[in-house]
């Protein structure tokens, strides 16, 4: 399954005027019968919404109100907030200046009108706190608070990824929990930002849309919109003419072949990486001992070999897969064959189980496949399954896995042309169905090249460069992407009339926040060149303030100036 998670707004998108219909109940409770979760993510404050929901809670699996600052588990009654209360001292500013408001555990709402006001009281008293307005609404949030870091923290306690997860929403402040999902989808009458940027926009409006996208696509678990989500696709290298070569996210079973020391290994680790760069969850079985390096990224524990740590027990494995941001390297390599192919049995089985309920782990890597699933007998590849997730199987020929294993496969990628045609003939012919089979013509591939041959849904191949792995870079900008900048070297969108206050305290929230702002703010900071200069003076990154200077210089529209500069902020961090 692809969707274990169903994420939606409230006003606008399965409430008209306060109120659920019935159909719409119906359909959410479909989606729970299913075996999927149902978030709740709204602006409202937890009592207003169960006064105009009577059934909130016997309705949604958790509930994030407060546009994020307050999380609500109704099974278990568990109330956590997540940002601080409202300051006396902002209180009795916003009353000086007859400002009209409510107050949550961390919220104060208000009208879109008294934007100017509010923005005055709090620049007043000094307090941190930002501008989220939500159609006609407007919410002072705490700073770093949105609906997107209250899903996230929803997430984190049911177990769950955001990879496996579609929203919907209708309004401005939906941006930073639509941004979060695998698949982000919008009512037909959204905002105009909101649709631009929505990987579906559903026909009908409102609550009707809603339904009808629960309907139509997650009962089917997306499998008419999955191929559509390229955004998520992870890029191996790309062609001479600076074309990316990339694998889906989703539903990949991939076969690497070639010869010993030809850089099978390292489009592996490659591939790896740029899994663990999505931040998907991966278990890589690895009999010989050839991946403990990936330690070194975030997230990534080795158990086995030679290491302190060694390999889980069943009962531990099944607890530590749950954990959606922690990926698994297994090192086999102080085992001996027959002990390779029963543990790794033993982890396969756990897989198939965790998978099953949760859709962890994203992507499973089979280094050695032929070792721990051998043509002469495999009890292993009972486990080996398709479906939504990840795989990969490393081998030197693929004749030499198990049989029912082969026909799997869905792409061929080699280091070595021979290989490459070898195992796509290999594939074809274990498969039941016959199909054109794809080649890569001319000259054998150079040391760093490698070619990829997609089997379906159309066959074909190309020849292309590998991307240089990213380990040892990665791990010297990981303070910029995700850690804390200080007030005084955050990017503050702010605006032409400075009626906003949205702190950007890393690169993975300035990303969040540029994809929410509307285009006068974008076009403002962009002519001051404020993005380039805050770049190179507080990430320190000098090649990258050049590039995106370049764009600030540029005449172009304020939609794909943005798309550009994002486009290189993501290239470089991965964020």
């Amino acid at each position: 399954m692809n969707i274990h998670v169903f994420a939606t707004d409230y006003d606008g998108t399965i409430a008209e005027g306060n109120q659920v219909a019935e159909v719409t109940a119906r359909a959410l409770a479909r989606v729970r019968a299913s075996g999927r979760k149902v978030l709740l993510v709204t602006g409202r404050m937890l009592p207003d919404l169960q006064s105009v929901c009577p059934d909130v809670e016997r309705m949604f699996d958790a509930i994030v109100a407060e546009n994020g600052a307050l999380v609500y588990f109704p099974e278990r009654r568990e109330v956590r907030t997540l940002g601080d209360p409202p300051e006396p001292a902002l209180v009795e500013a916003l009353q000086r200046r007859g400002v009209p408001f409510g107050l949550g555990s961390a919220i104060v709402a208000t009208d879109a009108p008294f934007a100017e006001a509010a923005l005055a009281a709090i620049q007043e008293t000094g307090v941190e706190r930002s501008l989220v307005f939500n159609k006609g609404a407007l919410m002072l949030l705490p700073g770093g608070v949105t609906k997107g870091t209250g899903v996230t923290a929803a997430l984190a306690a049911l177990e769950l990824s955001p990879h496996n997860m579609v929203g919907i929403g209708d309004a401005e402040n939906d941006h930073a929990f639509l941004s979060i999902c695998e698949c982000a989808v919008a009512v037909a009458d959204a905002v105009p930002a909101l649709r631009e940027r929505a990987d579906y926009v559903t026909r009908a409006m409102a609550a009707q849309g809603t339904v009808e996208f629960i309907e139509e696509h997650l009962l089917d678990d997306l499998v008419q919109i999955i191929p559509r989500l390229t955004r998520h696709h992870l890029v191996l290298g790309e062609r001479a003419d600076g074309t990316p070569v990339a694998v889906p996210a989703h539903g990949t079973r991939l076969l690497i072949l070639g010869p010993s020391a030809s850089g099978k290994s390292t489009l592996t680790g490659v591939l790896a990486e740029r899994v663990l760069e999505s931040h998907r969850s991966l278990l890589l079985i690895d009999p010989e001992g050839d991946y403990r390096t990936l330690a070194d990224l975030e997230g990534v524990v080795v158990f086995g070999g030679k290491g302190e740590q060694g390999l889980p027990a069943p009962e531990e494995l099944d607890q530590l897969l749950r954990h959606a941001r922690t990926s698994l390297v297994l090192d086999l390599s102080a085992m001996t064959l027959a002990e390779k192919v029963a543990y790794a049995t033993t982890v396969l089985a756990v897989v198939a189980t965790v998978r099953s309920s949760i859709g962890l782990p994203h992507w499973l890597i089979l280094d050695e496949a032929h070792h721990v699933l051998p043509a002469q007998g495999a009890p292993g590849a009972d486990f080996v399954r398709p479906g939504a997730e990840g795989l990969a199987l490393i081998t030197l020929d693929a004749t030499a896995m198990a049989p029912s294993v082969r026909p799997l496969v869905n792409v061929v990628a080699s280091t070595e042309l021979a290989a490459l045609h070898a195992g796509v003939r290999s594939v074809q012919a274990a498969r039941t169905t016959r199909a054109d089979t794809p080649a890569v013509e001319g000259p054998e591939l150079e040391r760093g090249e490698a070619a990829l041959a997609w089997l379906e849904p159309e066959p074909r191949a190309a020849r292309f460069r590998v991307t240089r792995r990213r380990l040892h870079h990665r791990r010297h900008l990981r303070k910029y992407t995700e850690g804390e900048l200080p007030t005084e070297r955050s990017f503050f969108f702010r605006g032409p009339a400075g009626a906003l206050n949205l702190r950007a305290a890393n690169l993975a929230r300035f990303v969040e926040l540029a994809e929410g702002v509307d285009e006068p703010t974008w076009a403002y900071h962009l002519a001051s060149r404020e993005y380039s200069g805050w770049i190179r003076e507080m990430i320190k990154d000098p090649e990258l303030a050049d590039e995106v200077g370049a764009i600030e210089a540029a005449t172009m529209p304020p939609s794909e100036s943005r798309r550009q500069v994002l486009e290189r902020v993501r290239a470089k961090y991965a964020v």
